[in-house]
């Protein structure tokens, strides 16, 4: 029997992968660095520092023996999962220093209780996956990525992922009921519940939805699914400012309240490229605009009377449209959202860029894009602002191009910028990471914006669950 309890007296990187390989089937270990690449890449390709292996567990006490194992002898581990992580969260932050623990293996969907609506899977399972087993079911798992074919529910109950329609169903944490998580010394924490109300002590799952695995490796969790709408409404508007775009969301969303799921703000730029490196081939609308508005509303009513009522609605509006799409088709509707997917690989074809996940309250929202605009305009003249994202919450992703034909290094600014952004955020009472989390790439500006009380209370969170500082360290904080 393996004693993976006691500890040794030298860990060097063979002996460390020698040991590892007693706890994992032999196919369950990767150390050749060539096969590691892309484990230890971030998406981005901000990030790769060599891991010491990456290792794949199928069963929770699998998990729980890696981490007495590594917590014993002070190797620190990095929780990964679908590895779609923006800030740098699911990768080394050092080279030779860490092991890569992916959980993609434990990828079973264990059931669905159609009584208490909720589905209950491992945290290896794909978005994707668990969004078809709820709709052939007849039921709907609401939280939608542009990653949802390669990330991973623990990864999103990690990062605490939000998503196209948070303005309905919340983000991740929103809709997770139970959850089994592993911590550092191996330690098995069980709040699996299914019950909805369940007010006994401390909300411990909402703990680990976005601690970006830096308190423990969640294993399982149970997922609250709704109805299935009977059908969805879509519409596409068109105007010549952004402040007619707010105005008429905010009319709609008053009207309309919880049918409406979706309402992405997109910008005239994010046509013109996705036109120019092929995603599209036309424009959707006759002439050009500034601004555009894409609504989804999910029914449990007749489609074609919800539509009579909502034109009828929209026409005695106050507010100003310049154009409206209704898509004649389902191909049309699946036309109109792949669009709005493809927007993150539009703007990665065109050169060098800037990606920001802000969230800012809506009356803010203009004034914000005009002075931050003025202030990077300083910085590097003729940036291209390419600013989309989730109306509907106030989480826009002001995304910054580099200018055409710019002959600096716009990576360069990279910091000043970040900073101006930043700034301005916290002077509108808003948040500089919405939905992507911290990471790497947000530490110090989390250490600049967050209150000293809080910060001091997450170490210690932090050091309660983790003292030996073995899950993912150097991400979100550091603990000196």
């Amino acid at each position: 029997m393996i004693d993976y309890t006691e500890p040794l007296q030298i860990m060097n990187r063979p002996l460390i992968v020698s040991k590892l390989k007693n706890y994992v089937k032999s196919k369950n270990l990767i150390s050749n660095q060539r096969d590691l690449e892309k484990y230890n890449k971030d998406w981005r390709g901000f990030y790769n520092f060599n891991s010491i292996c990456a290792i794949f567990p199928e069963t929770v006490e699998e998990i729980q023996k890696i981490l007495i194992f590594c917590n014993n002898n002070n190797i620190k581990i990095v929780p990964q999962a679908g590895n779609t992580s923006l800030t740098g969260a699911s990768v080394p932050s050092q080279h030779d220093h860490e092991v890569i623990l992916n959980i993609n293996k434990m990828n079973k969907i264990i059931e669905i209780d159609k009584n208490n609506l909720s589905v209950t899977t491992e945290a290896g399972v794909c978005l994707d996956d668990v969004k078809d087993y709820a709709d052939k079911n007849n039921f709907y798992f609401p939280i939608s990525l542009s990653s949802s074919g390669s990330c991973l529910i623990g990864g999103n109950i990690a990062t605490n992922a939000g998503g196209i329609n948070a303005l309905k169903y919340g983000s991740m944490r929103d809709n997770v009921i139970g959850i089994e998580v592993v911590l550092a010394d191996g330690s098995l924490i069980n709040s699996m519940s299914s019950m909805k109300k369940n007010n006994t002590g401390y909300d411990l799952k909402n703990i680990f939805c976005g601690s970006e695995g830096t308190l423990g490796i969640v294993t399982k969790a149970i997922l609250r699914v709704y109805p299935k709408p009977t059908d969805y409404f879509h519409c596409f508007f068109a105007f010549n400012s952004i402040q007619e775009n707010i105005n008429l969301f905010q009319k709609i969303r008053g009207v309309f309240g919880d049918k409406l799921e979706s309402a992405e703000i997109i910008p005239d730029i994010a046509i013109e490229l996705s036109i120019k490196h092929g995603f599209l081939t036309r424009s959707f609308f006759s002439k050009k605009f500034s601004s555009f508005l894409l609504c989804k509303f999910s029914l449990f009513e007749n489609k074609e009377t919800f539509e009579k009522f909502f034109l009828d609605k929209i026409t005695k509006f106050d507010n100003k449209f310049e154009d409206v799409i209704f898509p004649q088709s389902l191909q049309q509707e699946n036309n109109f959202w792949k669009f709005r997917d493809d927007l993150v690989e539009a703007y990665k074809l065109e050169g060098k860029y800037i990606t920001n996940d802000i969230s800012l309250p809506l009356n803010s929202l203009l004034k914000f894009i005009d002075v931050a605009t003025k202030k990077i305009n300083k910085v590097v003249y003729g940036t291209q602002i390419y600013s989309f994202g989730h109306l509907g919450d106030g989480n826009i992703h002001f995304n910054l191009i580099e200018p055409v034909n710019y002959e600096g290094n716009f990576n360069n600014a990279r910091s000043e910028i970040y900073e101006i952004v930043y700034d301005l955020v916290e002077d509108f009472g808003g948040s500089f990471s919405a939905e992507h989390g911290i990471g790497l790439i947000k530490k110090k500006s989390l250490l600049k914006y967050k209150s000293f009380n809080e910060l001091n209370l997450m170490r210690k969170i932090k050091h309660a669950l983790d003292p030996n500082n073995i899950l993912n360290p150097g991400k979100i904080f550091d603990l000196k």
